[in-house]
């Protein structure tokens, strides 16, 4: 998930490359998934002392609610024999995980670089329960509570795989290799997305002009992971969503889709749809009906680029912050605003900072924050 931030290039060709990936992919774009096939090549700050996330509450009551939020460190990589680079967090029964990419290249670890990702499942005091070891960096890790595991994705920029984690037993993760290869897009996988029982991966780095799906839903077989595609792609046609944009519609020329979730019933605006972020192109895209008959496409044009979001359900939970550049997770306590959007904004120069999204008009405002420093990148609130 966390990435340098690229350029948006703009004047794109969108709807003949629409039309072209359609094709490749059987037909036109269909209110229904349909299976892929493999497409034609196509032209080608030190970290502060652990302390625990009760620590971190009663460090926001001592300074009260006029002073805004509180971050203290929770889990740091060089305590656990020098992990690092930390970003995506999920939940699983109240059980928390992160995954450490060690320095892993994008696309894998290759003769003398690192090679393989650590996930880490710790509680909220900070007490580390189990590791286990991912072959490759890992991006993308969420939650399937109706199996009881984890699913986790390798190398966003090309050679991509997917794991599948048992949180229970003894068993060693499972890699999954994709049906498709080289993927449709040409690039990897990043963001996962399990939504009423329907797995969903983002479709990252795709190759310039390949017009290719934007979002993946998943079926595990065995050791295979089969890929269909979503009627959502690079260059799909969306409906502008900022104020003052008379809903009019746009293409949406995708370079850099990165994260994704679906929006909790508490958020101000877009609840219950599916949100894929493009970090690199400033742009959020809102889904409903998802893959069915009905999906409709809003997208929200941003003032910064931002890599993960989360949104507050609670005025007085905890917000975790991984920082992949201090190597730590970092716990942010009240008071929040009930139904707004948390971002990781990051700079094309400079250290990630914490912010708030306006869903309504696409302004990204720096969030002033006290006690430790951070730099966060990925994200996941916890009433």
């Amino acid at each position: 998930m966390h990435r340098t931030p690229r350029m948006s290039p703009r004047g794109l060709t969108a709807a003949a490359g629409v039309a072209a990936a359609a094709a490749a992919l059987g037909g036109g774009v269909p209110a229904q998934a349909a299976p892929i096939r493999a497409l034609p090549a196509r032209a080608a700050a030190p970290a502060a002392a652990p302390a625990t996330v009760a620590a971190a509450a009663r460090g926001a009551a001592a300074v009260g609610r006029g002073h805004g939020l509180v971050a203290r460190t929770v889990l740091s990589g060089k305590r656990l024999g020098g992990l690092t680079k930390p970003d995506d967090l999920t939940v699983l029964g109240g059980r928390l995980f992160v995954a450490f990419q060690n320095g892993v290249p994008s696309t894998g670890g290759a003769k003398g670089t690192p090679a393989r990702s650590t996930v880490v499942e710790f509680t909220r005091t900070g007490r580390v329960l189990r590791r286990w070891q991912l072959t490759g960096k890992c991006d993308g890790l969420t939650a399937d509570p109706a199996h009881q595991r984890l699913i986790a994705t390798v190398n966003e920029d090309g050679n991509s795989a997917l794991y599948t984690i048992a949180v229970t037993g003894p068993r060693r993760p499972t890699r999954f290799r994709f049906d498709a290869q080289p993927l449709p897009h040409g690039g990897g996988t990043d963001s996962i997305t399990v939504d009423r029982g329907r797995i969903y991966l983002v479709a990252s780095a795709p190759t310039a002009g390949s017009y290719g799906p934007a979002l993946y839903q998943v079926r595990l077989v065995r050791t295979t992971a089969k890929l269909t595609a979503v009627p959502f792609f690079d260059a799909t046609t969306a409906t502008l969503a900022n104020a003052g944009g008379h809903r009019r519609s746009v293409h949406l020329a995708l370079t850099d889709p990165d994260s994704s979730t679906v929006v909790p019933a508490r958020s101000t605006r877009f609840a219950g749809d599916f949100m894929l972020d493009a970090q690199g192109d400033r742009q959020q895209v809102y889904v409903s009906h998802l893959g069915v008959r009905g999906q409709h496409l809003w997208v929200l044009r941003l003032s910064r680029p931002v890599d993960d979001t989360a949104w507050a359900s609670t005025p007085h939970g905890t917000l975790l912050a991984a920082n992949n550049a201090a190597g730590t997770v970092d716990a942010l306590t009240g008071p929040f605003d009930p139904g707004a959007a948390y971002v990781s904004i990051t700079p094309e120069v400079g250290a990630h900072h914490l912010g708030t999204l306006d869903l309504r008009t696409g302004a990204v405002h720096p969030v002033r924050t006290g006690g430790s420093p951070i730099a966060p990148s990925g994200l996941l609130y916890l009433p």
